[in-house]
């Protein structure tokens, strides 16, 4: 967790802790809403329903707020990948020269690409761990909200070839010590989204017959609340630390 300087917070602390409250700020508004409006059992109706559609708003708003307040760049520095040959180093080399040469509408398309290859294995992995066969639309909704939580935050920040590149494992540093350090802050905030979304599923089963067991109610609501679990998480422990400093 990043320290202090003296009494002077570090870059990375104020990151950490400026992201952290946003996105609870963010959430808690998006769970208000939801309930005082009337609109939490429609989370899984995505058909009929647009309520998901403020998700991608709340992270393309967080994603302004730390390009614009910090500066951030999600370019990956030359010759860092995993591999130790010079070779891929070369390769790596003429990667970066044809990401610099991507055009606006190319990282959009590939974007999109990657979010709906995401939302295809969410689906499988929900399907796999028994989300109903018939119930299309609800699987759709649950696998768009673990998207966005989750794989768009990291495609808008370093872009879809390093993204994918990401999700195969391949270690890389970022241009700034302070890009790869909100870099792991949306690798520990697909954790929580997760386990939030896993943990939620223990409501399914028991016979209370609430609407809010009904799949996937539950899960979509665990995923959004692991985000803001997470982002509790974070602020403390942050907060611990500095304490220690001081």
């Amino acid at each position: 967790m990043p320290a202090t300087d003296g009494c002077r917070l570090n870059p990375s602390t104020k990151l950490y802790i400026n992201v952290s409250v946003l996105s609870i700020a963010l959430n808690a508004t998006f769970f208000a809403y939801l309930i005082y409006s009337d609109r939490l059992f429609d989370i899984g109706h995505c058909w009929s329903s647009f309520v998901l559609l403020l998700l991608p708003v709340i992270e393309l708003l967080k994603q302004q707020y730390v390009r614009k307040a910090f500066q951030l760049d999600g370019t990956v520095r030359s010759g860092t990948t995993s591999s130790s040959s010079s070779s891929s180093k070369s390769s790596s080399g003429k990667y970066q020269a044809k990401k610099g040469a991507n055009t606006p509408l190319k990282e959009v398309g590939g974007l999109l690409g990657i979010l709906l290859l995401s939302m295809l294995f969410y689906g499988f992995i929900c399907l796999i761990l028994g989300a109903p066969l018939d119930q299309f639309e609800e699987t759709v909704s649950l696998a768009a909200t673990l998207t966005t939580l989750t794989v768009f935050p990291i495609g808008l920040f370093i872009g879809y070839a390093d993204t994918v590149r990401l999700f195969f494992s391949e270690a890389f540093d970022l241009r700034t010590p302070l890009a790869n350090s909100y870099l792991t802050l949306l690798k520990n905030n697909c954790i929580g989204v997760i386990l939030g979304a896993w943990g939620a599923s223990v409501v399914a089963p028991l016979d209370w017959d609430r609407p809010w067991q009904v799949y996937p109610v539950p899960n979509v609501v665990g995923a959004i609340g692991g985000a803001f679990g997470m982002a509790v998480f974070t602020l403390l422990n942050t907060a611990y630390f500095v304490v220690l400093e001081f």
